[in-house]
């Protein structure tokens, strides 16, 4: 088994897109034996939808892009873009770290097999 996680960073090494503005996933694969890498780029059309608000259409394609992933790691995420990716299955987190050091901290909760990250 292994888990695809989506990440927003706009510079490839720290977490640092909100995902209502992200334009393009950096997609990362998590084998069992906790390795990871970066398979792929992925990109989703962004319009903007005027101060601080998201076009739902806009939300329901990003989930679609990312249907395949666990996991989507970005810096901010709103309470109904996360609700649109949980409906599809997929764990939202907003995280404000370099990339390696959060797939290292998701990893390492994936292996451990508890069902919570605060046991």
């Amino acid at each position: 088994m292994s888990w695809k996680v989506a990440v927003g960073s706009s510079d490839g090494y720290v977490i640092n897109e909100h995902f209502g503005r992200c334009s393009r996933f950096l997609i990362y694969e998590i084998e069992t034996d906790g390795t990871y890498s970066q398979i792929e780029n992925r990109s989703t059309e962004r319009r903007s939808a005027g101060q601080g608000g998201h076009d739902a259409n806009q939300l329901q394609t990003a989930a679609e892009v990312l249907a395949d992933c666990a996991f989507v790691l970005v810096s901010q995420i709103g309470p109904g873009a996360r609700a649109v990716l949980h409906d599809r299955g997929i764990q939202a987190m907003a995280v404000q770290s370099p990339i390696e050091q959060a797939l290292e901290r998701l990893t390492s909760f994936l292996r451990s097999g508890r069902e919570s990250i605060l046991k």
